[in-house]
């Protein structure tokens, strides 16, 4: 015999689920103008005579559905439907509940989970980045793969961190990483050759040609702290230095992206910092349309 929901046992419901022996009686008009799956089955298809039960101390009849979802997962899911209820979401449970969003075609909750992963994908960029594969969060996974790239080495040594991860998303981390590592060997040849950049500040040459040095030397930085370093080369105690720098500075900046073959952009959402400079991150996007 079913045992009755201490949470979703509601006495005028018109509906029962039933989970994992876990019974919740509810009302078919809250599934109805939340998921498109319970609209199209009840649109649809009318209940068999075995389906329906008889309510004894009133002798309504109602219909009972059997799920095949954990009974957690579906009390999770009724408090997210139900306006007396409320939960919040983590990262315990933000991947079921993907996963039931898009089983039973709920956007009200699909929007909170993306939503969650907006605010949350710093701390598991990683997680964040397969769950925004799966589900086609397009947002979500171009924020954070930066963070991904980033953190290469650290995500990257142990091969159990691509488990989940499409061979294809796997390829652009790996062509993105390298195009990296090759525009560190460029700039590097091209400033110890003195081709780049076109300073005639002696003082201001050394200054940048030490922050390649920095950024060239192995184990490489993250391309962040790179972008930042060869950003940030400054001299402000030289009148001379000041200028050459404003003149160059978006021939500079140009350069530095021929050299390394790919966009750089700040993380949106940014949680805001004390830090005046933003870094900027190399990226992947959720599309089809890379020629690898």
């Amino acid at each position: 015999m079913a045992i009755k929901s201490e949470i979703h046992f509601y006495g005028d419901g018109d509906c029962e689920l039933v989970a994992e022996n876990l019974l919740f009686r509810v009302h078919k008009n809250i599934l109805v103008l939340s998921s498109a799956f319970f609209n199209g089955m009840f649109s649809a298809a009318q209940p068999s005579r075995d389906e329906l039960i008889t309510i004894s101390q009133t002798g309504r009849t109602v219909a009972r559905i059997e799920l095949r979802d954990a009974a957690n997962d579906i009390e999770k899911l009724l408090s997210f439907l139900y306006p007396n209820t409320f939960f919040e979401i983590s990262w315990e449970d933000v991947e079921n509940l993907l996963r039931l969003a898009d089983k039973y075609i709920v956007e009200t909750l699909t929007s909170a989970c993306v939503a969650f992963l907006k605010r949350s994908y710093q701390d598991e960029p990683l997680r964040s980045l397969k769950l925004a594969e799966t589900y086609s969060i397009a947002t979500v996974y171009k924020e954070s793969s930066k963070l991904v790239l980033d953190g290469f080495e650290h995500f990257f040594y142990d091969s159990n961190n691509l488990d989940k991860l499409s061979k294809q998303t796997q390829k652009k981390l790996k062509v993105s990483r390298q195009q990296y590592v090759e525009g560190l060997n460029k700039i590097f040849c091209v400033t110890v050759d003195r081709r780049f950049p076109p300073l005639a500040t002696d003082h201001l040459r050394t200054k940048f040609e030490e922050c390649v040095k920095d950024i060239c030397t192995f184990p490489y930085q993250s391309p962040s702290y790179s972008w930042m370093k060869l950003h940030q080369v400054d001299c402000t105690r030289h009148f001379e230095c000041r200028e050459e720098l404003r003149r160059l500075k978006t021939f500079i900046h140009e350069k530095i992206i021929a050299i390394f073959g790919c966009k750089y952009e700040p993380l949106a959402w940014a949680r805001s910092t004390f830090d005046t400079t933003e870094p900027c991150y190399p990226f992947i996007e959720l599309r089809d349309d890379y020629d690898y």
